[in-house]
Order: C-alpha cells, then sequence, then structure tokens
C-alpha cells in the first residue's frame, strides 16, 4: 500500500526493518538452540524419560541353547558321565546302589584331597606344584588313580557352593599372581552336586559313581575348568544342574577353558539369534507378554549388544512424551514472531501516543516545546510548521478583526461623507427656491457626484460578498490578448490623462487565450484602477502581456511610492488599505484587489505583486487554454467557440475624474443615463490618440516583472492553497 506520507514511509521502513531483523534473529537463535538441545540435551532426556518409563528385559534362550550344546554333544542323552562310571567298575568298585556308604571314608579323604588343593591355591598360586603332589600323594595312599596336576585355567577365583559365579579374573599384574602365571585356582565342584545333576542322589549313589565323581571334579582342577561370567556364555535361565552337566561334560571330553568358553558363546549367540527370529514372529500382544509387558500396543527399542544378547524394552510412553517434541518447538517459534510482532505493533502505536501527547500539548500551550523521539522528526517539524502557521493565522485573525473594525469606522465615514453632502445639498435645493439655475446645476451636479461615490463603495462590498459567499462561475471563450488589454486600458483613459498620466499596452506576440473577459476584465480593471490611483502624476503605467503555450502573463507596472515588504504580505486581503491612503479621492474599501485574486483563482491561475525601488509591478498568470497552471489538463473548450471569434470586453467601469474647474459647472446627466459605476460612456477614440503625451523629462518606465526581472519583495496567490491565504488588500 502506498503511503503518501514520508513521515509515515520513514516509520514504516524502521518498523518494518526492525521487526525483520527482530524475526532473523530470533529464527537464527532459536535454530542454534534447537540444535545444541537437539545435540546435547535430547540424548540424556530422552535416556532419561525412556529409563523412567521403561526397563529393559532380554530374550529367554535357554531351550535354544540347550539344543544347540546338546548337537555338540556336551548335553548328549548317552551321558558321557557314564564312561567314567563304566571304568571305575572296571577298576573293581560296584555299582551298585547305595554301596557309597561302604567306601564313605575313601570318598572323603579323596575329597578332603581335593579340598586342601584347592584351598592352596586359592591361598597361594606360587605353591600349586606342591599341593597337586600332595594331593596326588593322598589320592595314592588310599588306593584311588585320581590325577590331579597343576591347572592352566585363567578362571576367577570364587566360591564353591555357588558353583556358577561372575568373578571378575584374577589381575595378571598383582603381587600375587606366579611369576610364570600358568599356576591359577579354580573352584572345587563337590561330588555331590556331579551326581545331583546326573540325577543320582548322593545317599543312593553306588560307589563307582562316586569315585567317578570325584574324578570328574579332580578333573575340572586338573583342567582348570569354571563356568565364569555365565551371564556372558550362558543364558540367565541355564539351571545348576545343566551348568554342572556342561562342566562333565567338557572335562570327559578333555576341553580346556578356552574352548569350553569359545563353545559356549557360540552356542549363546545362535541360541538368542534363534530366541529373537521366534519372537519376531510373534503378534504384538504376544510378544509383549513373552517379555512380560502388559502393554497390548508396545513400541519397541531394540538393542543388540557385543555379547550377543538382544535386549528390548517398550518405549510407548516415551514416544508419546516424545511426540510433543516438533508441536512443542513450533509453539516456541510462533510464541517467538508473534511476541515480536506485537513488539513492533506496540513500537508503532506508541509513536501515535507520542504524537498524540505532542499534539495535546500543543494545542493547551503553542509555546510549549515539541518533544517527540528522532524517529518522528519530520513529524516534530510539521507540527512545528502548523504551530508557526497557527500562531500567523491567529495573528491574522486578530489583525483582520482590528482592521474589520477599523472598517466599521472607515466606512462609516466614507459612506457619511458622500451621504452627508448629498443630504446636505438636497436639503439646500429643497428649501430653496430661488437658486440661480447655474447653482442649482452645481449643487445637483455634486449630490450625483456623491451619490455615485456611494453607490460605488457598496457595490464593491456586495460584489466581494458575492465571490465569498459562493463559486465564481466562469464562462470561458477565446479572446485576443492584444485587444483585450487595450480595451481594459481604454475604460481609465480618462482618470489617467486627469493626472497627466500615460497608459501603454505592449502585447506583441501574444494571440489569443481561453477566458471569462468580463470577469477578468474586471480583475485587471481593478488593478490597472490602483495603478491609476497611486502612480505619481505625469509618469507612465505599462501593460506588457507575454503569452507560451501554457501561460499568458500579464504585468501592470506603474512608478510611485514602493510599498513595503510588511504591506505586500497583505495588499491582496479583503478591506486591507495601506497607511495614509484613507482619503475617498483615492481607492476604494479595499476589496478591489481581493476581488482580482478571487477572479484569477477561479482561472486556475495566480497573481502577486512586486515593488522596488518606486516601481510597483502586478502580475496576472492565466492559463492560455484553460488549464491549471501547476499542470492541470485543459479546461474543455465551450462548444462553438471558434479561434478568432472574439467578443468585445466589458469595459471596467471607471470613475470619471473632473477637473476642479469644470465639475461646479458640468451638466447634469441625461434621464437615460443608468446610474451606477458604468454610468458614462467610455469616449471611443483612435488607438493612437487614447493617451496624452508624457510630459517633458519623466523618464520611461522600465518596470522589473516576471520578464524583466525579479523583485525580492514579492507575494504570491495560487490556487492549489484549498483556501487561499489572507495576502492582502487594496490601498
Amino acid at each position: 500500500m502506498a503511503l503518501k506520507s514520508e513521515q509515515a514511509r520513514v516509520l514504516r521502513r524502521r518498523v518494518l526493518g526492525g521487526l525483520i531483523r527482530n524475526l532473523l534473529l530470533f529464527s537464527g537463535a532459536f535454530a542454534l538452540a534447537c540444535l545444541a538441545i537437539e545435540t546435547f540435551m535430547v540424548p540424556s532426556i530422552a535416556n532419561w524419560v525412556a529409563d523412567s518409563t521403561s526397563s529393559w528385559r532380554t530374550l529367554n534362550s535357554s531351550e535354544q541353547f540347550q539344543q544347540i550344546l546338546t548337537d555338540q554333544g556336551l548335553l548328549d542323552d548317552a551321558n558321557l558321565f557314564d564312561l567314567w562310571v563304566n571304568e571305575a567298575v572296571e577298576g573293581g568298585y560296584t555299582n551298585d546302589a547305595g554301596t557309597i556308604t561302604e567306601i564313605q571314608g575313601e570318598v572323603n579323604e579323596m575329597e578332603d584331597a581335593l579340598a586342601e588343593y584347592a584351598s592352596m591355591m586359592a591361598d597361594s598360586p606360587e605353591n600349586a606344584e606342591a599341593a597337586a603332589a600332595y594331593a596326588k600323594e593322598r589320592a595314592e595312599k588310599l588306593g584311588a588313580d585320581v590325577a590331579v596336576a597343576s591347572g592352566t585355567n585363567a578362571a576367577a577365583i570364587g566360591d564353591a557352593s555357588t558353583f556358577i559365579d561372575d568373578a571378575t579374573a584374577l589381575d595378571a599384574e598383582t603381587d600375587s599372581a606366579p611369576a610364570d602365571k600358568t599356576a591359577w585356582a579354580v573352584p572345587l565342584l563337590p561330588y555331590q552336586t556331579i551326581l545331583t545333576a546326573e540325577a543320582i542322589p548322593a545317599d543312593d549313589a553306588s560307589a563307582a559313581q562316586a569315585i567317578a565323581a570325584l574324578r570328574v571334579s579332580a578333573s575340572l582342577q586338573e583342567l582348570g575348568l569354571s563356568l565364569p561370567e555365565a551371564q556372558t556364555f550362558m543364558p540367565p535361565e541355564t539351571t545348576v544342574d545343566a551348568a554342572t552337566r556342561i562342566l562333565v561334560s567338557a572335562a570327559v571330553l578333555g576341553y580346556d577353558q578356552p574352548t569350553l568358553n569359545d563353545l559356549l558363546q557360540s552356542a549363546f549367540r545362535q541360541s538368542q539369534e534363534q530366541a529373537y527370529s521366534a519372537w519376531l514372529d510373534l503378534t504384538s500382544a504376544e510378544e509383549a507378554r513373552a517379555l512380560g509387558v502388559s502393554d497390548e500396543n508396545p513400541v519397541w527399542q531394540i538393542q543388540y549388544g557385543e555379547d550377543g544378547v538382544y535386549r528390548m524394552r517398550d518405549v510407548a510412553t516415551y514416544t508419546f512424551v516424545k511426540s510433543f517434541k516438533l508441536p512443542l518447538a513450533l509453539l516456541v517459534f510462533v510464541a517467538g514472531w508473534l511476541a515480536i510482532a506485537l513488539r513492533a505493533l506496540n513500537r508503532s502505536l506508541r509513536y501515535f501516543d507520542e504524537l498524540s501527547g505532542a499534539v495535546g500539548r500543543l494545542l493547551a500551550d503553542k509555546d510549549a516545546p515539541i518533544e517527540l523521539p528522532a524517529d518522528l522528526s519530520i513529524a516534530r517539524n510539521e507540527l512545528a510548521v502548523i504551530r508557526s502557521q497557527s500562531l500567523a493565522d491567529e495573528r491574522a485573525a486578530h489583525a483582520a478583526e482590528q482592521r474589520k473594525n477599523e472598517l466599521v469606522a472607515y466606512l462609516a465615514h466614507d459612506i457619511r461623507t458622500p451621504l452627508t453632502s448629498v443630504l446636505g445639498y438636497l436639503d439646500l435645493l429643497r428649501e430653496t427656491t430661488d437658486l440661480p439655475r447655474e447653482t442649482l446645476r452645481k449643487y445637483a451636479d455634486i449630490a450625483y457626484s456623491k451619490a455615485e461615490r456611494l453607490e460605488s463603495l457598496i457595490n464593491e462590498f456586495f460584489e466581494i460578498t458575492r465571490y465569498n459567499l459562493s463559486a465564481i462561475p466562469i464562462e470561458r471563450e477565446t479572446v485576443g490578448v492584444r485587444l483585450f488589454c487595450q480595451q481594459v486600458a481604454e475604460a481609465f483613459f480618462p482618470e489617467a490623462a486627469a493626472r497627466n498620466i500615460r497608459i501603454t499596452v505592449d502585447a506583441a506576440g501574444a494571440g489569443q487565450f481561453f477566458i471569462d473577459p468580463d470577469k477578468l476584465a474586471r480583475a485587471l480593471g481593478n488593478v490597472l484602477r490602483n495603478a491609476v490611483a497611486y502612480a505619481d502624476a505625469n509618469s507612465v503605467i505599462a501593460i506588457a502581456a507575454r503569452q507560451d503555450a501554457r501561460t499568458t502573463t500579464i504585468t501592470v507596472a506603474n512608478r510611485g511610492r514602493e510599498i513595503s515588504d510588511a504591506h505586500l504580505e497583505t495588499i491582496f486581503e479583503k478591506f486591507y488599505r495601506e497607511d495614509g491612503a484613507r482619503s475617498s479621492k483615492k481607492g476604494g474599501a479595499g476589496l478591489g484587489l481581493a476581488i482580482a485574486r478571487e477572479i484569477v483563482v477561479a482561472h486556475h491561475g495566480d497573481i502577486e505583486a512586486a515593488s522596488e525601488r518606486g516601481v510597483t509591478v502586478f502580475t496576472l498568470r492565466i492559463p492560455t487554454q484553460g488549464e491549471e497552471i501547476e499542470g492541470a489538463a485543459a479546461a474543455p473548450r465551450i462548444p462553438g467557440a471558434t479561434e478568432g471569434v472574439q467578443r468585445p470586453v466589458a469595459p471596467v467601469p471607471p470613475r470619471t475624474v473632473r477637473p476642479a474647474s469644470t465639475r461646479a459647472t458640468s451638466t447634469p446627466p441625461s434621464a437615460t443615463t443608468r446610474r451606477g459605476s458604468s454610468a458614462r460612456p467610455i469616449p471611443q477614440r483612435p488607438v493612437g490618440e487614447r493617451t496624452q503625451a508624457p510630459r517633458q523629462g519623466t523618464s520611461p518606465l522600465n518596470p522589473r516583472n516576471a520578464r524583466h526581472g525579479q523583485v525580492p519583495a514579492r507575494k504570491t496567490v495560487r490556487d492549489n492553497d484549498a483556501t487561499p491565504r489572507r495576502r492582502g488588500l487594496s490601498r
């Protein structure tokens, strides 16, 4: 939307510039904040929300794990333990149930020897060789062929009663570690645990089964086999019996610890893969039940660890909370934009508050300083201009009021003077019946002259009132410029001749213009009457007309008393008469130039006055073709008006100036003569005989007007003012 006011455009640039700058800064800061939050805070917040609303769960793959070990022979249904039972039978031990009681002492001694070996290894791994020799010696004394040698496993030392543990391995760099790092202790596996895993009650076992169980325990010590870190190599659901059977099978097969670990880890990973594949084939509800989750529509987060374990958790609550992240970000972003927009709006509204406050202070006190921010500097300057104009208008109104009051007094005097004369002479004529004829005629002429003066004053007041109360109708037609100026000047030859003033007309090169000849003749006549009234006697009044395609300029220059700048400011205002010009012989009521201005403005022209070094110039500028001077389009031509057709211009009625010596003896007017400002006809003379020759010694007039140079003191009235200010009054 286009703005007409420069102040409005400045404020729009300031407000929109600040708004766009703030929006861009906020958008950039918001983007950086979102990036930083997403990078540094969201992961930890997300984990906290997820951990607070759900927990990790693992798949139970023990069934698949045992099946894989069975396929690999570690959990063979043929049961490798029976091989060693048979060997014990071949060694002379009976396999009858309950015969363990017969060799219970021997079994206990052997178990004690293994326990002492394990204890010595646990207390001091450096004594592994001695402990092994001691255990073997005791076993041989007992007649048992149980091989016990130094272990080479890297298992941790734990509680033998728990069997399966997750203790951390001994640090190879500790002071208690052997230098060769070959002797390590393993937890003792009691023979009762082995029998129980083989589904053999310890009290009902045979002697062969007990010896086989002791041999398995000794082999575990010899091979250094155990099941450390069971959570890494075995499903957490694996039972103690299943783990014992795995160790028994490994001992019988002669596996060392690394081999056993590899087998268990491989089997565990395969079991997790199989369990995971089977879990994926379930429905959502079945998946939740398989993991012990009550949600019927879970949202799973699945994690596969380096240990080969699949971990899942239901993050439906976390997903619901996370779904608010984007709407929340958009809400914050939109709220930020709205806040910035509201701030910009408030800033723009504050301009109105400040402007309203300044106007209020100015109305309350016109002398108060105008305080506005720098952004409203244009408005501040305009308010200063308005204040100065308001003060000037107040002064002008006061001056006009004063002039009006003076006018009432002057008008009463101006009207009373001729009226008194008229009444006096009429009363004299009425009372005196025997006056001579010449005296009667003289009195009648004087009374008639005073009555004409009174009528002229009244007509001027009626004229300006009519122009003020309604628009001046302009009826244009094409008129020759030279003929127009000559006819207007011709009406003032008698008055000019009475003061030996010569009127010249110079319209060289001027053609025709489109005007209302009657009204414009009145305007030019008022200016010319003013020039005749105030020009020096025995001087020249020069009327010059120049024309171009757009404007016709008519100047009236006379030599006389110079008009001051102060008087030029108000010379076109109503009821203005220059100081010292109150005599009834010069000028009228002060309305002539005001009427001229109204007529010229109605023609979309302008009028101005300048005075310098005794030369006063009035300049009238009229559109040649009827268009406005300030660039308006040409006015339409009146239908029927043709170029070259000219209508005689009605002459401006002059005041008849009679020589003092002839006034008393002049003949009275005829009965057919119209009374008023145009009562007396204008004598028609050849153009070359209209003026009297100037007196000898009178310097030719060289006015400085729009064509001959600029005069510093000048006042112009243009029609682009909606209500023309008061410029001055006729002198």
